[in-house]
């Protein structure tokens, strides 16, 4: 992880949040600049990125469920971390009676992500419960060490829904709490305004619309990102903040990919890489979702 900051480093300027926020609502001129942001507030960012950044005094930004942080839960992908995915796809196919054929982990995936949250933590819980697996230990922050982070002056803190849903899957019940009751909850935990929002998954009009965006708006979000991979530029949306992931592969695989920038995604086309978006776009163009083919 050390020479990933590194290699970075080398390339790029980083920047703070409050220096994004300046360059996209003060014009503030930034040259070869990088943000750091970390989803999902996993345990490793206090046990390795945290000793990191405070080395070589980088600027970064986390985002956390509050329901995660105060108890011992996990996201729904976090839980079934290691299940038999072929076992979970039947399950899945006998509760919605789908004709579906299991293509592997991407088409399952794809499959998950198209059920409203409630349905989805009710499907995972029942087939937990039909194979006798115990719920999975703790692999988020607490709040102790969320606060400490948060006081190293380092990092900051915004929102990331309480279950971590596809928000377009949602009734806006269900998004008004999972953004608006996740920010004002997280606020009362760290004691300041809450200003940053990741959204979960993170694609443009896939997963999240105008919508989502507009109650942030309300909410006070400055800043929201996606994950939309390109690099940020004035014309940007603050709301729909693009980011390039970087969670995966070797140190000369993520040079690659930085340079290419967002023609990474045509050679992924290329070489028929990342088969569950694709399968979800499909489907979203075709107005349906999966569990009702």
């Amino acid at each position: 992880m050390e020479r990933i900051f590194i290699l970075l480093k080398k390339h790029y300027n980083f920047v703070s949040l409050s220096q994004l926020e300046n360059f996209y609502f003060r014009g503030l001129e930034l040259k070869n600049a990088c943000h750091i942001t970390v989803d999902d507030g996993d345990l490793s960012v206090y046990t390795h990125l945290f000793p990191i950044i405070k080395k070589y005094k980088i600027p970064i930004s986390i985002y956390v469920s509050p329901l995660c942080v105060k108890t011992d839960s996990n996201f729904w992908f976090q839980e079934i971390v290691g299940y038999d995915f072929q076992k979970l796809f039947e399950h899945y196919s006998k509760i919605y009676g789908s004709t579906l054929q299991f293509e592997g982990k991407h088409h399952l995936y794809a499959v998950l992500k198209q059920l409203p949250i409630k349905e989805l933590i009710n499907l995972i819980d029942s087939f937990r419960l039909s194979q006798g697996i115990e719920p999975k230990p703790r692999m988020g922050l607490n709040l102790e060490q969320l606060l400490e982070l948060k006081a190293s002056g380092l990092v900051e803190i915004g929102a990331h829904t309480y279950n971590h849903p596809i928000l377009a899957n949602e009734d806006m019940n269900t998004v008004v709490f999972e953004i608006k009751d996740c920010i004002l909850e997280l606020e009362d935990m760290i004691g300041e305004k809450v200003k940053w929002f990741a959204y979960p998954n993170g694609v443009p009009i896939l997963d999240f619309s105008k919508r989502e965006m507009e109650l942030l708006k309300e909410c006070g979000i400055s800043l929201a990102f996606s994950t939309e991979n390109k690099r940020f530029s004035m014309e940007d949306n603050p709301l729909s903040v693009p980011r390039t992931g970087i969670s995966k592969g070797n140190l000369s695989f993520i040079y690659l990919k930085l340079l290419f920038g967002s023609g990474w995604d045509i050679l992924k086309e290329l070489f028929n890489s990342n088969k569950e978006i694709k399968i979800r776009k499909k489907n979203f163009q075709k107005g349906k979702r999966l569990n009702l083919s």
